[in-house]
């Protein structure tokens, strides 16, 4: 499941790829995609951390893509925003599932996951 902090970075993103201009000033990007202002400081900071990102704090701070938009794909973001996405709670991990580990839709949920995993990755900006 991608949270909807999720989907902001990613159209913050987004729009940052688009942008013709150098940097672009985090207010605007808040404004023109609908992003809550308490949100976008807390993204910002993630997806700086993780490596996607550089911002210029300060009045107007500004915004950088750190690599090319040709290099950063959506589940680079994912990962970044709530670590690997995944469809099902099953495949998290935990052993709460009284079918495990006979559980026949498992090798179903799996290649789910893959194609999931392979549209996200094979996306870029």
């Amino acid at each position: 499941m991608i949270t909807k902090k999720t989907e902001y970075a990613i159209t913050a993103l987004w729009k940052l790829a688009s942008n013709t201009r150098n940097l672009t000033i985090s207010k605007e990007i808040a404004q023109r995609q609908a992003i809550p202002p308490k949100y976008l400081p807390r993204i910002i900071v993630t997806l700086s951390q993780a490596g996607l990102l550089t911002s210029t704090r300060g009045y107007g701070g500004s915004l950088k893509l750190k690599q090319p938009a040709e290099e950063i794909t959506l589940l680079s973001v994912i990962e970044a925003m709530q670590g690997k996405p995944q469809l099902f709670q099953c495949q998290s991990g935990h052993a709460d599932c009284v079918n495990h580990p006979d559980c026949r839709l498992r090798s179903i949920y799996n290649q789910a996951q893959d194609a999931l995993e392979n549209v996200f990755n094979t996306t870029r900006l």
